[in-house]
Formats: C-alpha cells, structure tokens, sequence
C-alpha cells in the first residue's frame, strides 16, 4: 500500500526549487511521484511514496541536511496531511 504526503509549506516557489536543487537529483529510494506548486500560504506539495519508512529516511537523510544547508528552518509545515492510498496506478 503506497503512503501519501501531502503538505503546504510557508515558502516561495522559487526557494522550493532551490531545495530541490540543493536534495540532488540522485534518484529518491521508494518516492512513485512528486508534484508541487504555488498556494495561497508558499507551496503545496504532493508525494507519493511506496511506504512510509521511504518517506521517513529521505526526509531524514535528504530534505533536513539540505535545509540545513541553505540556512532553511526545517520546522512543520502550514498544513500536513498523510494517508495510505490503497492503489496506485503505473503507467
């Protein structure tokens, strides 16, 4: 069962991008997609992982290191949601 994450953080787009930059595109163990873009509050974004634990370990191995590195305050998003979604279709 694939798990989901969807989130609104209290950035700019632009500096979405510069932390996804910063997270490297080596290829993400367990992530199916990810899709974002602008809100009223920063930015939504959407991930769609196979468990929960891939979520887990790339927020702790990836996403804080790189926030910590551009100066980012990793603290909670505006608004969090998570659930497990019984199907996921591959094309």
């Amino acid at each position: 069962m694939a798990y989901v994450t969807l989130m609104e953080f209290g950035v700019d787009f632009d500096t979405h991008l510069k932390i996804g930059e910063t997270v490297g595109d080596a290829p993400v163990a367990g992530l199916i997609v990810h899709a974002a873009g602008p809100s009223e509050h920063g930015v939504h974004s959407l991930d769609v992982w196979e468990t929960k634990e891939d979520s887990t370990r790339f927020f702790t191995e990836r996403m804080l290191p790189a926030l910590r590195q551009l100066g980012i305050e990793g603290g909670p998003p505006v608004n969090f949601q998570e659930f497990d979604l019984p199907l996921v279709l591959r094309g």
